[in-house]
C-alpha cells in the first residue's frame, strides 16, 4: 500500500465519497458501524479502493440513456475503520465524518466483550451516544434539511 494511493483515495472519498455512522434495525434493536464509500461514473477508484480494503464494485444503470452507469464500494464496520484511519491524514473535507465515525466504532468495538464499558455503570446503554454521533454526520455535517434541529459538539483538538 503506498501513501500516494491513499491520499487519491482519500481526494475521492472527500468529493465522491462518504463517510458516516451506518445505523441498521434488527430485531427493533438499533446497530451501528462506520461506513466509508465511494460513488461515481469512473470504475478505477473503486477498483483501488477494493485491492485495499476488499468488497466489490458494483454497476448501476442508468433509467436514462443519456446517463452513465454508476459505480458504487463500500465497507461497513472494522474495514471501514480500517480504511477510514488510513486515509484519515489525507483528508480534508470529511475530516470530522471520519473522526466521528471511528469514534463511534471504537464504541461498538467496546461492546462486543463479555464486560463491556467496564467504566460505565452495569445499566449503561450507548445507544443515545451512537445516535447522536451518526445524527450529528448525516444531519449536520452532510447539511441535512434536518440540520437546524441539531446542535453539533465541539471538536476535540
Amino acid at each position: 500500500m503506498h501513501d500516494l494511493d491513499l491520499a487519491y483515495l482519500a481526494g475521492v472519498i472527500d468529493s465522491d465519497g462518504y463517510i458516516t455512522v451506518h445505523r441498521s434495525l434488527r430485531n427493533g434493536k438499533a446497530y451501528y458501524a462506520a461506513r466509508i464509500g465511494i460513488a461515481g461514473t469512473r470504475r478505477q477508484p473503486h477498483d483501488l479502493a477494493v485491492s485495499l480494503w476488499g468488497g466489490r464494485v458494483s454497476r448501476y444503470e442508468p433509467k436514462s440513456p443519456r446517463h452513465r452507469a454508476q459505480y458504487q464500494w463500500s465497507r461497513t464496520g472494522d474495514t471501514a475503520a480500517i480504511a477510514i484511519t488510513q486515509i484519515q491524514p489525507h483528508l480534508r473535507v470529511k475530516r470530522e465524518q471520519a473522526r466521528l465515525a471511528l469514534e463511534a466504532q471504537e464504541h461498538v468495538v467496546f461492546g462486543r466483550g463479555e464486560n463491556p464499558y467496564p467504566w460505565m455503570p452495569a445499566d449503561y446503554d450507548p445507544e443515545p451516544l451512537l445516535a447522536r454521533l451518526r445524527d450529528e454526520v448525516v444531519h449536520v455535517l452532510n447539511q441535512d434539511r434536518r440540520a437546524a434541529a441539531i446542535t453539533p459538539r465541539q471538536p476535540s483538538l
